[in-house]
């Protein structure tokens, strides 16, 4: 009979506290994120102040729920050192242009390839059918991301004037740090590239370790390595482009609701960058050209040549596995069939 007694006093008092229990957990505040994100983006510039505005945002939507602290200029480190803290929980995400994302997909960098694209035009065709894919191969590595943002083309900038392969003889060319795409298409035309952080390049420039970088002509301005050099060979070596990645260990801990909030804010201020980066970049080499350096024309037969060396160059790495072939092979499809005027209505405004 007691034993009766005592699991009825249990039971009520269970009837009791229950209710007690999920209006506690009801009023519990959600614990709030904050996601330290790194980027090399000098604080002040365009990109950081529509960042922290996201931000703002986010936080605001979230009702403090969801925060970001931004650590601009570099300041976290090269990209090796951010990806090493992020595995590390230090930080849980960052803004990496390509050329420097392999080093969370393999394919990440596939529209950054050298000599790939004549135009801004074929880079958008490619963009249309292939960026849902590398941004799902991102996603299914475990780094969320708000879509990629146009930088613009990058070109050769030296301190000697730069249009054919003799000119290359003694030349110390910049190949960033971890891009083993880029500097192995330098070894395939014969040039011995110095593979250096980006955060180290205005420093090798003033110290002479360098005299060739290819950088977009925006990013040239914005790091000032345009201070140390002479000459822009015309001629788009490669499309640049950017992304925020952010560790989804660290993301899933924000309520699915946030989620949506971050990524519909996040994604709106990319497609900003996107919409604007190819602009502001043919508007800085301008600048660059009236600022007194000076254009070198190229031989369209000697950029040809160029052309096939380094996409042999290409197709050797993807055939080892260093990014998918598949891929390869579709975005050369793509570009055949626009050069060929297969898909003359297949560009798409972004």
């Amino acid at each position: 009979m007691a034993e009766k007694d005592t699991r009825l006093m249990k039971l009520t008092l269970l009837k009791v506290m229950l209710p007690l229990l999920l209006a506690i957990v009801w009023m519990t505040p959600a614990v709030a994120q904050t996601l330290k994100v790194a980027t090399i983006a000098p604080e002040g510039s365009s990109w950081m102040k529509d960042m922290r505005s996201g931000a703002k945002a986010i936080e605001e939507h979230t009702e403090g729920r969801v925060k970001f602290k931004f650590y601009g200029g570099g300041v976290q480190g090269n990209d090796k050192q951010v990806r090493r803290k992020m595995r590390t929980g230090q930080l849980h995400g960052g803004a990496f242009t390509s050329g420097g994302m392999n080093g969370f997909q393999k394919d990440a960098d596939l529209f950054a390839l050298p000599l790939m694209f004549n135009s801004i035009e074929e880079a958008r065709i490619a963009r249309a059918e292939l960026e849902p894919v590398l941004r799902q191969r991102l996603e299914e590595a475990g780094y969320v991301n708000f879509g990629f943002a146009a930088a613009g083309f990058g070109y050769m900038m030296s301190n000697k004037p730069m249009s054919t392969l003799a000119d290359f003889d003694g030349q110390k060319v910049w190949v960033p740090e971890g891009d083993a795409i880029s500097y192995a298409a330098l070894r395939a035309l014969g040039v011995a590239p110095v593979i250096m952080p980006v955060t180290d390049v205005m420093t090798g420039l003033q110290t002479d370790l360098l005299d060739s970088v290819t950088v977009p002509p925006v990013g040239a301005v914005v790091f000032q390595w345009h201070t140390k050099l002479k000459y822009i060979t015309e001629l788009p070596v490669a499309y640049v482009y950017a992304a925020l990645l952010i560790d989804k260990r660290m993301f899933s801990k924000i309520s699915p609701e946030d989620q949506l909030v971050v990524r519909e804010v996040m994604e709106g201020i990319y497609r900003k960058f996107d919409q604007n980066g190819v602009t502001d970049n043919r508007n800085a080499l301008q600048a660059l050209l009236e600022s007194g350096l000076e254009l070198v024309p190229t031989d369209a037969a000697e950029v040809g040549h160029w052309r096939d060396i380094v996409f042999a160059s290409h197709r050797k790495l993807a055939a080892e596995g260093v990014f998918d072939i598949q891929l390869l092979q579709r975005m050369q499809t793509l570009l055949d069939d626009y050069r060929s005027g297969a898909v003359q209505d297949a560009v798409v405004a972004r």
